[in-house]
């Protein structure tokens, strides 16, 4: 990894402990990031390149004054995120009314609410932890994916007397698979939002990056807050880069997977948590975590389908002037796949970024509102190339074959 990349990587774990209140370890990590940026330009002898570099510098030393300078304002800030998990009910029905509500005979469980505080274990950098806004119908498409999540959750959290009564065994575990961009963690976030529960983010990256014996505590901890908060999700994110099919000569990687499977096995699924696995690249994942009683669905997410295409582009355009007057079914026959290949979910997300950019630049022109076009978002097309490779499906077809639980 270069001093550049670096540098950005550096920032991100900066702005997470900033999230997490733990203003020390942010502002370590702004200074690292600081000195990455000074030997760039201290050896660059492009003047374009070393003024990109001088003005990201002068951005990271704006956030470092400012968090020395107002320190409350960054712990204000994690008050009040860790006040909306905190304080979101797992289900808004009133406790006087819960007695009333009967299924088949049984009362219904509503869950209880969070916690006022969250337990220490779940205050860890390595790990973050959001109820998010978005819902299943911010998400086009995806139905069969949908209803599973959605049985694996709602009916942890609603019903476990009847899942006791007909021996239902739980999901305990779900991989998501298939090309970039195809809205993996967009729809993990949804579920979560759908429900009004937490997510726990767990960031591979950052566990592998810690010192002997500390990726291990973190997978355990990660694992025990799931439990203290439950009903919950925990989402991990590239699992390929936390449980790789093979290992440098190092035997952390080892190490940890063999702590994430102990997680894996020793949790039972009537705990009132799931985990949701997602990968880009699932033939490089340790065979040990997909079995079942680890991983119990294995999905694809594929490339938008032409519904789910006219979809997003209702959603990616949604308020903007004219959009109601747009030919969605034009838009959908040009994205459909051709011999380049296929567009993503964020490939759509991104013509249509592209699209408000065209507009911007002629509102800005005109001094004049005028509504979005089709000839605006044709243009926008035209800029942004297909993500994904026929030669890529192939590769994930053939895996599926072998795995995937949906064919």
């Amino acid at each position: 990894m270069g001093l550049w990349e670096e540098a950005f990587r550096l920032e991100d774990l900066a702005k997470k402990y900033l999230e997490s209140g733990i203003l020390d370890k942010a502002v370590n990590y702004l200074q690292l990031a600081i000195r990455n940026v000074d030997l760039l330009i201290a050896k660059e002898i492009d003047e374009g390149k070393r003024k990109i570099y001088m003005n990201y510098k002068r951005k990271l030393l704006r956030l470092l004054e400012d968090i020395k300078t107002n320190p409350e304002k960054f712990l204000a800030k994690r008050s009040e995120a860790l006040q909306r998990v905190i304080s979101a009910e797992r289900d808004k029905t009133a406790p006087q009314r819960i007695a009333r509500q009967k299924i088949f005979g049984r009362r219904e469980i509503i869950p209880k609410t969070i916690r006022k505080k969250l337990p220490d274990v779940c205050k860890s950098g390595a790990f973050s932890i959001e109820i998010p806004e978005i819902t299943f119908e911010d998400v086009a498409g995806f139905e069969e994916l949908k209803r599973e999540l959605k049985e694996a959750i709602e009916w942890q959290i609603k019903y476990p007397e009847l899942i006791r009564e007909l021996k239902i065994k739980p999901l305990k575990g779900i991989l998501l698979y298939g090309p970039p961009g195809t809205g993996k963690t967009y729809i993990v976030k949804a579920a979560a939002g759908e429900f009004k529960i937490p997510v726990i983010l767990a960031d591979p990256a950052t566990i592998m990056s810690k010192y002997v014996g500390e990726s291990e505590k973190i997978v355990r901890n990660i694992f025990e807050c799931a439990r203290s908060i439950a009903p919950t999700i925990v989402f991990v994110d590239e699992v390929d880069k936390l449980l790789p099919l093979q290992t440098s000569g190092s035997d952390a990687p080892k190490r940890v997977e063999a702590q994430f499977l102990i997680e894996m096995d020793g949790f039972r699924s009537e705990e009132g948590f799931i985990v949701v696995f997602a990968t880009n690249e699932p033939w490089n994942i340790s065979p040990a975590l997909i079995r079942p009683g680890r991983v119990d669905r294995i999905i694809y997410v594929p490339p938008p389908d032409r519904k789910a295409r006219i979809e997003l582009f209702k959603i990616y355009l949604r308020g903007i002037p004219g959009s109601e007057s747009l030919d969605y079914e034009k838009l959908a026959d040009l994205t459909e796949p051709n011999d380049e290949g296929y567009y993503s979910a964020s490939g759509i997300a991104q013509i249509c970024n592209e699209a408000k950019r065209i507009l911007l630049r002629k509102w800005t022109e005109t001094r004049e509102k005028v509504p979005i076009t089709m000839e605006d978002v044709i243009k926008a097309i035209k800029k942004i190339p297909r993500s994904i490779s026929h030669k890529m499906l192939k590769e994930y077809e053939s895996w599926g074959l072998q795995f995937s639980s949906f064919r």
